[in-house]
């Protein structure tokens, strides 16, 4: 038997390519969706609970809340705090305004060390918004 060389055909490669590339998405379009169906599942399963405060998590919350109130230094700024948003389970302590300062960055650190997550992102009319999310804000009752 002897050995043909194989020369691939740029053309059949590119259907090929194109083929490829319009099944995954379609594969990764379904996942996707059924992933985020999934996950929502689950989220509303949470909710439906019975659940109970944290009390250590909900202190970690007010003292970031009153740690705001005392560095978070700028100009118009103001501190909010919002409670079982947008889960039962969750809250947030926002520090908004023109200039946020931090003239002592270890306080900075230690609230955001408290919080399941912290963003920093620019608003409109040259605002500045910092946030930080509180997950285990509830237990559920097992």
């Amino acid at each position: 038997m002897e050995n043909i060389p194989y020369t691939p055909d740029p053309q059949q490669n590119k259907e090929m390519t194109v083929f490829l590339a319009g099944l995954l998405e379609n594969v990764e379009e379904r996942m996707t969706d059924e992933a985020i169906q999934k996950i929502g599942e689950l989220i509303m399963e949470d909710e439906k609970r019975t659940s109970i405060l944290n009390l250590p998590r909900v202190q970690q919350m007010n003292f970031c809340y009153k740690a705001l109130k005392v560095f978070a230094l700028g100009r118009d700024v103001k501190i909010t705090r919002k409670e079982n948003e947008p889960f039962h389970s969750m809250g947030s302590v926002t520090a908004e305004g023109e200039t946020i300062l931090f003239d002592n960055t270890e306080w900075f650190a230690r609230i955001a060390e408290f919080a399941s997550n912290t963003d920093i992102y620019p608003l409109s009319a040259d605002r500045v918004r910092i946030t930080f999310t509180f997950h285990g804000l509830t237990r559920p009752i097992e």
